[in-house]
């Protein structure tokens, strides 16, 4: 099964060039600078360093993308391998980041808006079966979420599809459409895998996001362990950088794999 070997690759990948975990070390430091206004106290500033990080991101994105490839088909990985990758595909990553971002706001914010129409039609029906009524507003809402989920699902490889296949910024879209359209029930059940390994194996990163945003420690934790925020940051730095690097590795591998399979035949994987 595609998706089983592919973590199972991102895995073995991983063991073999252990530079991959440097390089999630890039992502893992630019995921935390949302937190440094806990630091410096200056909200304009991280703000800055945040939006500079969205702009950083696809370089990293396609630098790390190359190196996993490249470990993937058993070739020493390294440094140079990543800032040559990253600094070839950075323009294309960074307009088609920018369109993802645009593809996916449009999307909410249109679906929102039916939802919205329809949700005039629950406020009538409140007036004569409450229940029924949040039970047509969780569905509403529900409905909202799946579209944009199978639209980012459709387009999700683009960034691949750049980085692995060499296609232009409109190219990587349209051929992350066709591969998901004609390996739909593989890529559904891989997109289904990735997305909740990857939420439980982010869930003390997140607990720690919740300590340094909305809440302190002691909210969180049934006691205040009193650690300073520095040392959160740095354990959430090392959190995402194995977690980015093993699950993009998969991501990686699944994409290798998908277009293999694709090529080999013309059936759904």
């Amino acid at each position: 099964m595609v998706t089983v070997s592919a973590f199972k690759d991102g895995l073995t990948a991983l063991r073999a060039n252990p530079i991959l975990l440097v390089a999630g070390l890039l992502f893992g430091a630019g995921s935390q600078l949302q937190y440094v206004a806990h630091l410096i106290e200056s909200p304009l500033l991280s703000a800055g360093l945040s939006l500079a990080w969205l702009i950083v991101f696809p370089f990293v994105l396609g630098g790390f993308i190359g190196t996993a490839r490249a470990a993937i088909e058993g070739i020493d990985a390294s440094l140079t391998q990543f800032f040559t990758a990253a600094r070839e595909n950075y323009p294309r990553l960074l307009i088609a980041t920018v369109l993802f971002m645009l593809l996916v706001l449009g999307a909410a914010i249109g679906f929102g808006l039916i939802g919205f129409v329809l949700g005039i039609g629950t406020m009538a029906l409140a007036a004569i079966n409450e229940m029924a009524a949040f039970a047509a507003g969780v569905f509403s809402l529900l409905i909202w979420l799946v579209s944009i989920l199978v639209i980012i699902m459709f387009v999700q490889f683009y960034d691949t599809a750049i980085v692995i296949e060499n296609e232009s910024v409109t190219g990587a879209f349209r051929r992350s459409i066709e591969l998901v359209r004609s390996n739909l029930k593989s890529v559904t059940g891989f997109s289904l895998a990735w997305l909740v390994l990857l939420n439980v194996f982010f869930i003390p990163e997140y607990l720690l996001q919740l300590m340094m945003t909305v809440a302190g420690p002691a909210d969180v934790l049934p006691i205040d362990l009193g650690i300073p925020i520095v040392i959160l940051i740095t354990i959430g730095i090392v959190l995402s950088a194995v977690g980015f690097a093993y699950f993009y590795t998969v991501y990686t591998a699944y994409y290798m794999r998908l277009i293999a399979a694709s090529a080999s035949t013309p059936e759904s994987v």
